[in-house]
């Protein structure tokens, strides 16, 4: 195995472990901010927000963002972000309900099935890779 692809795989499963963290600090900031997820997604994402433009001026990479590139993005794009606002709050109402294992049980079934969907569609832009009972 090169080096390359296990550091990948050992940032894949340590991203997958931050991944897990979320939902319990995004249950416990909604809990402490009256159990309201909308101040809670709107603080996390402003925090978020916050961060990456720290390491976006900070390294420089400001420069690869101007009005004509955002301007000419296909509209979906901008469909980023309110999903993940609405994955932090749905996984908000969920955690304390049936714990972070199963939450995350569910959520990567849901990851699986949107991925055959969209890899079967060609959605987002992607190459349209059928579902079969084959591949």
């Amino acid at each position: 195995m090169s080096p390359g692809l296990l550091l990948a795989g050992i940032g894949a499963v340590i991203g997958g472990m931050l991944v897990a963290a979320q939902g319990p600090i995004y249950a416990k900031l909604s809990e402490e901010l009256n159990r309201d997820p909308l101040a809670a997604v709107f603080v996390a994402f402003l925090t978020a927000t916050v961060a990456a433009g720290l390491l976006v001026f900070g390294l420089g990479n400001w420069r690869s963002i101007s009005a004509s590139n955002l301007t000419s993005l296909p509209p979906w794009v901008w469909l980023g972000g309110l999903l993940g606002a609405c994955h932090v709050v749905i996984s908000m109402q969920a955690i304390p309900l049936t714990g972070v294992a199963a939450s995350l049980v569910l959520v990567i079934a849901g990851n699986l099935i949107g991925a055959a969907v969209y890899d079967h569609v060609g959605a987002f832009g992607l190459t349209a890779r059928p579902f079969s009972s084959t591949a």
